[in-house]
């Protein structure tokens, strides 16, 4: 009996572990697709304000339907802050507390996303598509980065999580 109990309890810690090795992992994966969704948004800001002449707003809440990661939450909080508020300095405040709420996100990143969207509406339509076009360029060399992290540290997050798990077992019994 007290063998079985040592067994299961080996193979809870290796398990737990592991699932937080993967879980590391999964947070450079999801940190890509958050990169290349934003840059999918600004696009579509980009178009629906050159083209459409929509608002921003409007505008951010038509490329927000189109987004499905935890930047689409934040976009929509920041969207029904525009929409009640008109002052620029809650607007502000609105912007910096729902990208800093993306865990899965750099520092440099939030800063970037940040700076985009308090920038947009300050200024003339060509200015404004200008700022996007900067934004975009400087997320897309972003996602080249994430994506050599992701591939370089992914399997070994994994493993050295299994491996923590090993090694946590054999110490203790």
């Amino acid at each position: 009996m007290n063998i079985v109990f040592k067994i299961v309890i080996s193979c809870g810690i290796i398990a737990l572990c592991g699932y937080a090795g993967i879980m590391k992992s999964k947070k450079l994966e999801t940190r890509e697709q958050i990169l290349r969704e934003m840059v999918i948004f600004l696009n579509l800001v980009k178009n629906d304000i050159r083209y459409m002449m929509n608002i921003l707003p409007n505008a951010y809440e038509i490329a927000r339907q189109k987004l499905s990661t935890s930047l689409k939450i934040a976009i929509g909080k920041i969207v029904i802050d525009m929409i009640n508020y008109s002052n620029h300095a809650i607007l502000e405040q609105s912007i910096m507390k729902n990208i800093s709420d993306i865990d899965e996100l750099t520092k440099y990143d939030k800063e970037v996303f940040i700076s985009t969207l308090k920038n947009l509406g300050r200024s003339d339509l060509e200015s404004q598509i200008n700022i996007i076009d900067n934004s975009i360029h400087i997320i897309e060399n972003q996602i080249k980065e994430a994506n050599e992290i992701k591939l370089k540290n992914s399997k070994l997050y994994r493993t050295v999580g299994v491996i923590t798990g090993l090694m946590i077992v054999i110490v203790f019994i």
